[in-house]
């Protein structure tokens, strides 16, 4: 992306932000929206990229929560701690999951990232000295920005901005890199990279650490935004939410991500209150991406502007 896109979707949720300040409902949409960009961003690079079919997003997304959380409640440390740990935890999770499953791949793959997810989510559940178990853990407080004049819920949206572009310019300038193209490589053919002298085991297990870590962040800004974390707030539904971003938005394209996690967040909106036709809803938009835009929205945007140049 050059310098203009950047600042066009670095405009979007500041401005759009200000806009709506003092309007806590769009304010809490445009939250949802940021954070779930965060996940779909980082679907794309291990599965759109590295081509590494993963369902691991809810598991890292619960480690970067509770560890955060943990941080800040009982240790009483400031959230840009909680923030690092939480990076750092779920990080060297990916690490932990990525190496053992060097020689998986496909769909085996994604069942085993499925059973990951399911066992963060047991854990969550039964270590109640830890985790509260079912009843949770509550009592966070939001970070807020030292600006006189500004909503608190506007400043916490600036301070999740700030995290969800850094991760944007991050993740382009990695997919751009002599790095990720070796990644990317991937994809294509795992035999075919090796052959080129790619060691395949680091970057698969480097696409699992990156990914998680950028789940693990977003983790930790979604207890301190709601207040509130419990096992049912990781369940496979955030896995599936961020694959069907990804694939509205276009699997391999960043900008796909954050234009599927913009869609899909305000197409949520009217069926939170009929929670048995949201996966008929996700099913039926990865069906129909499927169908008529094959690669997503804006890769499919893409070729019908070139051919009509």
């Amino acid at each position: 992306m050059g310098m203009r896109q950047f600042a066009f979707w670095l405009a979007l949720p500041v401005v759009g932000g200000f806009l709506v300040q003092g309007n806590a409902y769009a304010l809490t949409i445009l939250c949802f929206m940021l954070i779930y960009g965060v996940l779909a961003m980082a679907t794309t690079i291990c599965t759109g990229h590295a081509g590494q079919v993963t369902l691991a997003q809810a598991g890292f997304f619960a480690i970067g929560a509770y560890a955060s959380v943990l941080m800040t409640l009982d240790l009483h440390m400031p959230f840009a701690v909680g923030f690092v740990v939480a990076i750092i935890v779920s990080a060297a999770s990916g690490y932990a999951l990525g190496y053992p499953i060097l020689r998986v791949r496909g769909h085996f793959l994604g069942l085993i990232t499925l059973a990951f997810t399911q066992v963060v989510y047991e854990v969550a559940l039964h270590w109640e000295s830890l985790t509260g178990g079912f009843n949770g853990l509550y009592g966070m407080q939001k970070p807020e920005l030292p600006i006189p004049g500004i909503d608190t819920l506007y400043g916490f949206v600036l301070i999740l901005t700030a995290y969800w572009f850094a991760t944007l310019v991050a993740s382009d300038n990695l997919v751009r890199s002599r790095y990720g193209r070796a990644m990317h490589m991937l994809k294509a053919s795992e035999w075919g990279a090796q052959a080129c002298g790619i060691n395949v085991a680091r970057f698969k297990s480097d696409a699992f650490a990156i990914s998680a870590a950028l789940c693990g962040g977003a983790g930790a800004f979604y207890g301190h935004f709601i207040g509130y974390i419990g096992p049912d707030s990781f369940t496979l539904d955030v896995s599936i939410t961020a694959i069907a971003m990804c694939i509205l938005g276009g699997v391999t394209d960043l900008r796909g991500a954050i234009l599927g996690s913009i869609l899909l967040t305000f197409l949520n909106e009217p069926l939170r209150n009929y929670p048995l036709y949201q996966p008929v809803l996700y099913a039926a938009v990865i069906l129909l991406a499927i169908i008529l835009l094959p690669g997503g929205i804006v890769p499919s945007l893409a070729r019908m502007l070139e051919r009509r140049r």
